[in-house]
């Protein structure tokens, strides 16, 4: 391919040739004492060249590369080691998609070759053979010079754990909290005989509805990204499907002064999928519509089929801003209260590692925000090895630990 200007949506397209990358990392390993004191280090440390191609790693980030399926790592960039989804849809790889420009790995790299040194977070969506997986990571970028010539030295701990127990702990702590709140609240009116119980009942199945419902999803997405979660596939109606959301979410509070409706030409077709996993993925994205939806306004559900698959579709009036775009499905980014991104990112983990589907979403002023979820009408099982080949033979990870804090 010819690297061009125009190949890039931010950074540099352009990468060393190999006898670049020979000479520069002749220039780091020609004594051991680098090696030595990179290969002491437990989390993964590299050295990037001004075009951020990896010239050297140090012990752990050798054993990472191999779990992952590659043979080298030398000339490659960090998110195309890490199989990033962005990275793998770019043209020119790791810096050059428009996405690239949220990554706070690709803006740390840049500040470190130009001089500046400094810490940053990134989340990234990976391509593994099990589907997708999230990684939160932390990245320290430092202006290296060895020998006359000009590098990065990057270091990079995974916080995925970390930012996965802030993020249950929040939910917990604000969501359901809530909920058991309003719960308590009532039945002390109740014990007081404010109110009788024939008044209280529709709200006290709704909240307690409410909060197990809330303790299940997170169940199901801890077993889901931990690749425990098992599939109950059995025949279901579309349209009778949305229904029946319809039917769950129209009390919610978010719906308030909102009405939720199917759309005309709305197709009713039979098809095999798992009910719950399902009933996740169209929840989470009501909800998400609803929020988005001012009084007064219209959430959509339709649904269409070419005999192959069934695409449900749930269209708000809102419009989302790019740069949310570009960040809308992965793990912890929100525009919510912080520590509350989940819901788009749950939506696309069930949609596409289990129940075999895409997710996709158009958002522009004229025509608002529609997200579709695309299913296959009878699921196949799946093999593993559709995923290798996303970038190459190798390369495509099985979820191997980054480093030692994972």
């Amino acid at each position: 391919m010819n690297v061009t200007a125009s190949n890039t949506r931010f950074a540099s397209p352009h990468r060393s040739p190999a006898s670049e990358l020979n000479r520069q990392r002749a220039l780091l390993t020609e004594d051991d004492s680098l090696p030595t004191v990179l290969n002491a280090m437990p989390q993964v440390v590299m050295i990037l060249n001004l075009n951020r191609q990896i010239l050297f790693g140090n012990r752990a980030l050798e054993e990472f590369a191999e779990a992952q399926g590659w043979k080298s790592f030398v000339g490659l960039r960090p998110g195309e080691l890490l199989s990033c989804q962005h990275a793998i849809a770019a043209e020119a790889g790791c810096g050059t998609g428009e996405s690239c420009c949220t990554c706070g790995a690709v803006e740390g790299i840049l500040a470190a070759l130009a001089g500046a040194g400094g810490a940053r977070e990134c989340r990234v969506l990976r391509k593994t053979r099990t589907g997708i997986e999230a990684l939160d990571l932390k990245l320290w970028g430092t202006p290296f010079i060895w020998k006359g010539g000009s590098f990065a030295l990057v270091a990079v701990v995974d916080i995925s754990d970390k930012k996965r127990r802030q993020l249950l702990e929040k939910i917990f702590f604000h969501d359901i909290l809530n909920i058991a709140g309003a719960l308590g609240n009532l039945l002390e009116l109740l014990a007081k005989g404010v109110v009788t119980i024939d008044k209280a009942q529709d709200d006290l199945i709704e909240m307690t509805q409410d909060l197990i419902s809330e303790i299940r999803s997170q169940r199901e997405l801890l077993a889901a990204e931990s690749n425990e979660l098992k599939v109950n596939l059995t025949t279901l109606h579309s349209r009778l499907f949305l229904e029946w959301v319809i039917r769950t979410y129209r009390n919610a509070s978010a719906a308030v002064e909102k009405e939720i409706v199917i759309a005309e030409g709305c197709c009713g077709t039979f098809f095999t999928s798992d009910e719950i996993l399902l009933g996740r993925v169209l929840g989470n994205l009501v909800k998400n519509a609803l929020e988005a939806s001012a009084p007064g306004q219209r959430v959509t559900l339709g649904c269409s089929t070419n005999g192959a698959e069934v695409s449900f579709s749930c269209h708000n009036e809102g419009v989302i801003p790019r740069k949310v775009q570009l960040q809308i499905f992965l793990r912890s980014f929100t525009t919510k209260d912080p520590g509350r991104g989940v819901g788009t990112y749950s939506v696309k983990l069930l949609t596409e590692r289990y129940l075999q589907g895409t997710v996709s979403f158009v958002s522009t002023p004229a025509e608002g925000t529609t997200f579709t979820a695309t299913l296959p009408i009878v699921p196949v099982r799946r093999e593993e090895e559709r995923w290798a080949g996303a970038c190459g033979e190798e390369g495509v990870g099985g979820g191997a630990p980054l480093g030692c804090n994972r």
